[in-house]
């Protein structure tokens, strides 16, 4: 993850589909991040109006098991991708990340 000091607000999908159709056909801000599953989807993007690139991480360990741009996706590719990730139980690892959330009602300066 290359924004390993971000703090996230980090909301919940509750399917492949939804959380493609949110990171596929929406901008986001940067502290941005999503949970399904067990995994946490986390903005890595250098710009809001950049490539939107998502760190996958899993929850359980803080683990980073992914990057995906999905921006460069359409919405059937996101959605094979995030049942592929969250699927899998590998042994793939790009490194711990500690992972750091917004508190209840705070934001940060990447925060529209």
């Amino acid at each position: 993850m290359i924004h390993d000091k971000r703090r996230f607000s980090i909301g919940e999908a509750s399917s492949a589909k939804e959380l493609a159709e949110k990171l596929t056909q929406h901008t986001w801000t940067l502290c941005t991040g999503f949970r399904f599953k067990g995994y946490l989807f986390l903005n890595d993007a250098f710009s809001e109006d950049g490539a939107g690139e998502f760190a996958v991480v899993r929850e359980a360990d803080g683990v980073q098991v992914e990057s995906i741009t999905f921006s460069w996706c359409d919405e059937a590719e996101a959605q094979e991708h995030i049942e592929l990730v969250t699927g899998t139980t590998g042994d793939i690892s790009y490194g711990e990340v500690k992972v750091r959330e917004h508190g209840k009602g705070e934001s940060c300066r990447l925060c529209a």
